[in-house]
């Protein structure tokens, strides 16, 4: 199911965000644009997790991970089964298991009984993710969420997530000023400006030289 929205406007203190209307589907729709455009606040808008003045449709079931996730007292293993619980009817034996498969997929096997409080920037948003998958959502929401990880670990988790989205046919969205996660990951690019859309357009090299802020983002991602 798509993620789509009218009129999703709302204030806050001097920021204004106006965005008359919104498609996502499982072709993966990247919002880029510099700090202070608005990217994390349309996202937010999109899972329903901020008030907004306009009408959002997106599926039961999502999911989002965040460039500072947050993480539960207790295991890795922990973290990841108490979501599932949440979302599944599933015996203990079966959610320890969806857990596991969970964690070994984002390369956190190993640290499965660690607290999960004591983990680095990189290894959260790892188990952020594993959340996400473990949920097996409808619609997918990433806000900048490989920005602590290794460079190696980048290009395996973005592989991950594409691999997720294929199978599944989930709604994706992503938040981002990196383009690998968008040409790794999206079919569309949405350039918010000061709150606002200036440009939604399939990904290609005419997009990515229509606007100076696209520009930049491929010639940093050429730059040796």
């Amino acid at each position: 199911m798509a993620v789509s929205g009218t009129r999703i406007a709302l204030v806050r203190d001097a920021f204004h965000l106006d965005v008359d209307e919104f498609l996502a589907d499982s072709t993966g729709t990247a919002l880029v644009g510099r700090n202070g455009a608005g990217k994390t606040t349309l996202l937010l808008a999109l899972q329903g997790l901020i008030e907004h003045n306009g009408v959002v449709q997106r599926p039961s079931r999502c999911a989002g991970v965040f460039a500072a996730p947050a993480v539960l007292r207790g295991s890795v293993l922990w973290n990841i089964e108490i979501v599932v619980r949440s979302a599944f009817p599933a015996s203990d034996d079966d959610a320890r298991r969806r857990a596991r498969a969970a964690a070994e997929s984002v390369g956190l096997a190993a640290l499965a009984d660690r607290d999960a409080r004591r983990l680095s920037s990189g290894e959260r948003q790892r188990l952020a993710l594993a959340r996400a998958l473990a949920l097996e959502p409808q619609a997918l929401f990433l806000d900048e969420a490989f920005a602590n990880i290794d460079a190696d670990g980048r290009v395996e988790l973005r592989r991950l997530v594409r691999d997720f989205i294929e199978r599944s046919g989930c709604t994706l969205v992503v938040a981002t000023q990196t383009l690998a996660d968008v040409s790794a990951l999206c079919q569309r690019v949405v350039l918010l400006e000061n709150g606002r859309v200036e440009l939604d357009a399939p990904l290609s090299p005419a997009t990515l030289d229509a606007r100076p802020y696209l520009a930049a983002l491929a010639a940093e991602a050429t730059s040796p």
